[in-house]
């Protein structure tokens, strides 16, 4: 590990590019993606295909004009009191 102090305006840019925090951020996802995959765990959590999988259902049923059910998930936080979001 190594911490880099420069002013980001005299950087050439091969290593302006290494300080981006958008490489990081990628590098850093195929990093967890490949610690996954040796343990044997899917790579993307099954909420995140759940949410995906919804989200194409929706896009595909306004896309055919038709009316969707209003589904209450919980996720209204304004809505709910603090013993909701406490669990009690």
């Amino acid at each position: 590990m190594a911490l880099l102090c420069f002013p980001m305006e005299n950087l050439a840019p091969p290593l302006a590019e290494l300080m981006d925090p958008a490489l990081r951020r990628q590098v850093a996802a195929k990093v967890n993606e490949a610690i996954l995959e040796v343990q044997g765990v899917p790579k993307e959590a099954k909420i995140r295909r759940l949410v995906r999988l919804r989200a194409w259902a929706e896009q595909r049923m306004r896309s055919e004009r038709r009316e969707m059910p209003n589904m209450d998930l919980g996720l209204d936080v304004a809505s709910q009191t603090s013993d909701d979001v406490m669990g009690t």
